[in-house]
């Protein structure tokens, strides 16, 4: 049925290699149920940071434990980047996401059940496995089945997918806390997330047959030519610290800073993440916009990134030091030139050939997931030991804050330091 298929074309590439592309309407349903998993597992990102003061109030948790909690998910995440890269390449995005989203669903539902930070915990890390190949996977899958003039649309289209995702449990999950809890909602997630499963496994055509061209040490082998390159290293603390501090504020803590510096209340909060939520996405596609212009008319696309990850490090310093009186909108001019570090990973490809930009991707994912972990635990851990050395609460975070900021910009300086060009693999 597969072979006759009217979206599916088989062309003869110019390397000699059968190249399978789709179009029409199944190219249109490939991308929505890729989208639709991906809308979930950034969901699961940010939710945490509406449910915050609910999860505080019911568990009497500290802030290194709220911090450790919901950064169970991006360790989670982190672990499974490498083995993910092995697993797409070889098995192909389909049958791997949707295995995995079946854990997602385990992990959301143990967390509505559970009544101890250790089994919270651990559900939180379930659910981080589970999702972990929701941007991966359809990336693969992209790469794949689509011509490469729509590589760079695609990308875009999917991380405004993603903003829906954060959109979706802002003001919406808040409006819902009253009548079903925080429990109600993990245990709903749990459903969407079997849902999501059975549409990528059922509704997708198996187009990808198991690979074994390459043993399991080869395919470990160009990790290590990946993490041996000084590109990656020059861009791997950039990532980490700003786009995964900026993952680690906003999944968690802008909550507390709304309703705990700024005193407004969940629903106040719950508004202003979502309208952050809105124009980060505008972002994204401004930025894919802009990118492919500048590439288009032979400049240095790296400037965007430099630029908008510079913009945001001022404003930061800005907000800071206002505290309570930043107000909304330096959030949101904060949250648009933010979007620029979605191109780390477009920037970190450049010196690898295809066949290892899977793997060269979900290097930095590791390295971008792992910042996110420890930023995300260590500002709460911040909070805890400046609030013991007589801060109160709105200081204590701000001061924190002031530390990840003084890290973010060594690491920008660390990647436009003289030399940047970059040597091919």
């Amino acid at each position: 049925m597969v072979e006759n298929h009217p979206d599916i074309q088989r062309e003869l590439g110019p390397d000699g290699v059968e190249h399978t592309y789709v179009g029409g309407t199944l190219a249109f349903r490939m991308f929505f149920m890729f989208a639709a998993a991906y809308i979930l597992s950034y969901g699961f990102r940010v939710i945490n940071a509406v449910i915050a003061q609910p999860l505080v109030d019911e568990l009497h948790l500290s802030s290194t434990q709220l911090g450790l909690l919901a950064s169970a998910y991006f360790l989670a995440f982190a672990v499974m980047q490498l083995p993910l890269g092995v697993m797409l390449d070889r098995y192909g995005p389909r049958r791997v996401e949707s295995a995995l989203m079946v854990l997602a669903a385990a992990g959301a539902l143990m967390f509505s059940m559970s009544h101890s930070f250790l089994n919270l915990w651990l559900a939180r890390a379930l659910i981080g496995i589970g999702a972990s190949a929701c941007l991966m996977a359809a990336v693969k899958a992209y790469s794949l089945y689509f011509r490469p003039h729509m590589q760079a649309s695609l990308s875009s289209w999917m991380l405004m997918a993603g903003s829906v995702g954060a959109i979706s449990v802002t003001t919406p999950v808040e409006a819902l806390l009253p009548t079903l809890g925080w429990r109600g909602v993990f245990a709903g997630t749990a459903v969407l997330c079997l849902v999501a499963s059975a549409l990528l496994w059922f509704a997708l055509p198996a187009l990808f047959k198991p690979q074994k061209s390459q043993s399991l040490s080869e395919m470990v082998n160009g990790y290590k030519a990946i993490f041996k390159h000084r590109h990656f290293w020059r861009m791997a603390p950039l990532a980490t610290i700003n786009q995964g501090g900026f993952m680690a504020f906003n999944a968690l803590w802008i909550g507390p800073w709304f309703t705990r510096v700024e005193g407004l209340s969940n629903r106040a909060a719950a508004q202003n993440m979502f309208w952050i939520s809105v124009v980060l996405m505008l972002g994204y596609m401004l930025v894919g916009v802009a990118t492919r212009r500048i590439s288009k008319a032979g400049g240095d696309e790296d400037q965007v990134m430099l630029v908008g990850m510079g913009m945001s490090m001022l404003l930061f310093l800005w907000q800071i030091i206002h505290g309570p009186q930043a107000g909304l909108w330096a959030w949101l001019a904060n949250a648009f030139f933010s979007a620029s570090s979605i191109m780390t990973y477009s920037i970190c490809n450049k010196p690898f050939p295809r066949h290892l930009t899977g793997r060269s991707s979900t290097a930095l994912n590791l390295m971008i997931f792992v910042g996110a972990f420890g930023i995300q635990w260590g500002i709460g851990a911040g909070i805890d030991l400046f609030l013991a050395g007589g801060f109160d609460y709105q200081e204590a975070m701000r001061a924190t804050l002031l530390v990840l900021l003084i890290c973010q910009f060594a690491s920008w300086v660390w990647f436009v330091r003289p030399g940047r060009q970059t040597s091919h693999l």
